[in-house]
């Protein structure tokens, strides 16, 4: 059986969802296409759109930050544009981070285990793209375990940015589903 990561899917067969449209993206180093390219160049070189903003996850855009560490704002040093910290002081992009956005495509490499705080991440964006009507499209991957469900689920008194949504320690599935 063969697959596509979602950025392949979504430039190759549903790019008129971009066309003209201002574009943030949240994604990080581990994002790549089929052909290992990372998918913030994929939409960097998008003609039909402008990728206005990268946002960055725990660890950072680039990868780099340690486990909790705190991210701060940078710039890409050759798209010369913002990349905004989801694990800095905001977790939830702010309005002013949106503010010249028309669509946010999301693409993390998850793991499908809760404390994975990509799912956290997905969680608050959709939260403040509802308040903004922003859409939000997800370039889907496949996870390692897909299917395996284990563990306890969340109980409410230790939800936190770690432990977010009320599943199973590993839920076997991918951010999308």
């Amino acid at each position: 059986m063969s697959f596509l990561p979602g950025i392949d899917v979504l430039l190759s067969r549903n790019s008129a969802w971009l066309k003209g449209r201002r574009i943030a993206v949240v994604t990080h180093a581990a994002a790549v296409d089929i052909k290992g390219r990372s998918s913030a160049e994929r939409l960097s070189a998008f003609p039909d759109g402008q990728t206005v903003c990268l946002m960055g996850p725990e660890h950072g855009f680039f990868g780099a930050a340690g486990a909790g560490a705190l991210v701060v704002k940078a710039r890409h040093p050759y798209l010369n544009i913002p990349v905004h910290s989801l694990y800095g002081k905001h977790r939830k992009p702010t309005r002013g981070m949106l503010k010249d956005v028309d669509a946010v495509v999301f693409d993390l490499q998850d793991m499908g285990a809760r404390c994975y705080t990509y799912v956290s991440t997905l969680f608050y964006l959709l939260e403040r793209a509802a308040d903004l009507k922003l859409p939000v499209i997800v370039a889907d991957r496949p996870v390692p375990l897909p299917l395996v469900v284990d563990g306890p689920c969340l109980h409410d008194k230790y939800r936190s940015f770690v432990g977010l949504v009320d599943v199973p320690l590993y839920y076997g599935m991918t951010p999308g589903e």
